[in-house]
């Protein structure tokens, strides 16, 4: 049988929802949106208020899925937005299957991060979508146990990404990997925590991922079912799909765990002084 790579069941099925994706939202959720034909989970970081009163400013931060399927009428889009910077935090067999496609004028710098090894964290469930037998196989935790190794095994790169992005002349910026929601939802999270945006806006944030890629999470479990012969039941592999609040809430449970709060963290960990964070928010809120 081919090989069943989870990069690819993530990636697959992109683009946006209907006419009715933003039907009794509030409108920011609209707004942030930046609607692609091969990325269904690309948006913007503005507008969220800081703990100051002062507002991130749009179209500087950006979180994204996977750019790979993007179209020529998206790399138009994408052109658009002027990135200077891509922080790409999939790993290389990722990068490999899916290559990043880009503006091919003045096309962005790329700025490669890896985090897990597609073997280790992924790869670990092709036997098991095979076979339907999910015995031993934690599905409901990976993602928990996940956020906090961000903290304790990744942390670094999170550092070399703060250290370019608050480089004024590297934004606009957009940091993304396949999914857009748990590598780069953690990237998203601390860089608006830096910023001073209060943590339950940070879940909101994070939460609307679920939104975003509801049609293309049902693409995906129905493409788990035909590709395993109809012997997984994609419902036991649906925490993987989506986010959780416990996902990012054990990520900053985790910060508190190993560094007693998030300015410790961001001081010890991300390198980011007082100083250099003051700076940072100088530039992004207004």
């Amino acid at each position: 049988m081919k090989r069943i790579s989870l990069g690819i069941v993530i990636a697959v099925g992109v683009g946006c929802g209907g006419p009715d994706l933003y039907e009794g939202m509030p409108e920011h959720v609209e707004r942030r949106h930046v609607r692609l034909d091969g990325a269904a989970n690309f948006r913007d970081l503005g507008g969220y208020a800081s703990e100051d009163g002062r507002t991130v400013r749009w179209g500087q931060l950006y979180r994204a899925d996977a750019l790979s399927d993007l179209s020529d009428s998206d790399l138009e889009t994408l052109s658009g937005l002027g990135i200077k910077l891509v922080c790409d935090f999939r790993s290389a067999p990722e990068v490999e299957e899916g290559p990043d496609r880009l503006p091919p004028v003045n096309p962005p710098e790329v700025l490669a991060l890896p985090i897990f090894d597609e073997d280790s964290f992924q790869g670990d469930l092709r036997e098991q979508i095979s076979s339907g037998d999910f015995t031993g196989f934690d599905v409901e935790n990976l993602l928990v146990v996940a956020n906090r190794r961000f903290v304790t095994d990744f942390a670094h790169r999170y550092a070399q990404m703060f250290e370019r992005i608050t480089q004024p002349q590297s934004l606009p910026a957009l940091i993304h990997c396949t999914g857009g929601k748990d590598r780069a939802g953690f990237g998203a999270a601390i860089l608006l925590r830096t910023l001073g945006v209060p943590l339950e806006t940070v879940i909101e944030d994070y939460m609307l991922t679920n939104h975003y890629t509801a049609a293309k999470i049902a693409r995906m479990m129905l493409l788990i079912r035909v590709s395993s012969f109809f012997r997984t039941d994609p419902e036991k592999l649906r925490p993987l799909f989506g986010v959780e609040r416990r996902y990012i809430q054990a990520a900053f449970d985790q910060i508190e765990e190993s560094h007693g709060s998030f300015e410790e963290f961001r001081r010890n960990a991300l390198g980011v002084s007082d100083e250099e964070a003051a700076r940072f928010r100088e530039g992004m809120l207004e």
